[in-house]
């Protein structure tokens, strides 16, 4: 009797597509440690297939240019970023304003500095662009934990102030990548005294 094709397609594709996933992984380590290490700018296609052991025609295979590169990592920086602050916001009960401003801070330099290409794809000329609807989670992963803090405050105002603070880390993280490595620390700690006072004023 004739197995239909339907029950032997998966078991043949399924090692194949584990493969490619692996293979477009590598691609995507490569060039996440290329940019951190020499700037988007200065990173070619050649060079990402030659670091991963790749042709040149396997890594167009997965990626047409160096942009789509580029998108596909700031794509996973944001999943990534949003799990981080899910879990670091999941127990805050015991956080003083103080506490909190510290770790927005910190939370945020800490998944810069874990990431090699962070830096450099902040000023790659790659437009990035999410919908209010997928940038909304983020915000209210922020005002859920205001709201602990403050349960006299209104879903809608929380919902502002989270936004300063999302605005506020954009800020920290823009200045520190300007700044000479020896001046970093003093840019964290100065964000440090902004959210700490727009906490202490409006929380």
């Amino acid at each position: 009797m004739r197995v239909p094709s339907s029950f032997t397609t998966p078991q043949r594709r399924a090692p194949q597509q584990a493969r490619a996933a692996l293979r477009r992984a590598k691609f995507l380590e490569v060039a996440a440690l290329l940019f951190g290490e020499n700037g988007y700018d200065a990173v070619t296609m050649t060079a990402i297939a030659e670091q991963a052991e790749a042709s040149i025609g396997t890594l167009y295979d997965y990626f047409p240019d160096k942009q789509s590169i580029a998108l596909a990592l700031m794509a996973e920086y944001t999943e990534e970023k949003e799990a981080q602050w899910k879990t670091l916001l999941r127990d805050t009960g015991e956080l003083t304003r103080a506490d909190l401003a510290d770790l927005f801070v910190e939370g945020a330099l800490r998944f810069m500095q874990e990431r090699p290409a962070y830096l450099a794809l902040m000023g790659a000329p790659v437009a990035y662009t999410r919908s209010k609807s997928d940038r909304r989670p983020l915000r209210e992963t922020f005002a859920r934990t205001l709201k602990k803090m403050n349960p006299k405050l209104k879903e809608k105002q929380a919902f502002i102030h989270a936004e300063v603070i999302v605005q506020l880390i954009k800020g920290l993280l823009a200045v520190y990548k300007e700044a000479v490595p020896k001046e970093r620390d003093k840019v964290a700690k100065e964000f440090k005294k902004l959210m700490r006072l727009y906490l202490m004023e409006s929380i």
